[in-house]
């Protein structure tokens, strides 16, 4: 007789607490999901034209995803993103200098240059089995920089604006 209590007890905590489903925040309870972003910039150096190899940088991107409220088995999921910049594609951003001179470079997700990162590229999710009045949890994501060799611009500072967005 006990048993059947305990598995009666579980069926109404459900129905009493509801799921809490918004998009990349699902929670046994009433929970809310939130994050925050923090990037620096990415700074390839001088640039020579005659160099016959690319520049390569590393920077990183910190997301820490916050879960407000009571709830049980909660997870966050969310996609981080990065905009094509000015002037650009995701498949071909470039950096703006002097007259309108365009450099080429590209952000990667990963150490070997294969994949360019762009629209929800980046992929990620975090679980907590209770949390009471917020569960915080930071996580940090290289972004791998190319500048290939060989293009003759004219000499100047050159720069690019990127969007990174989290979607959840």
């Amino acid at each position: 007789m006990r048993r059947a209590g305990w598995k009666w007890l579980a069926c109404c905590a459900a129905a009493l607490f509801g799921i809490e489903a918004d998009a990349g925040c699902a929670a046994l309870g009433v929970v809310g999901c939130s994050a925050t972003i923090r990037t620096a910039n990415l700074v390839f150096g001088n640039y020579n034209p005659t160099h016959a190899a690319p520049l390569y940088v590393t920077g990183s991107i910190q997301v820490t995803g916050m879960v407000t409220g009571v709830g049980l088995l909660t997870t966050m999921s969310y996609d981080i993103s990065l905009s094509e910049g000015t002037d650009s594609t995701v498949a071909a951003r470039r950096l703006t200098g002097p007259s309108g001179s365009l450099l080429g470079y590209n952000l990667y997700a990963d150490a070997s240059y294969a994949t360019v990162w762009g629209n929800a590229t980046v992929s990620d999710s975090f679980s907590a089995v209770a949390t009471v009045l917020g569960t915080t949890v930071p996580r940090s994501y290289s972004v791998y920089g190319r500048l290939p060799a060989n293009q003759y611009v004219r000499p100047g500072s050159y720069a690019n604006s990127i969007t990174v967005t989290v979607s959840f």
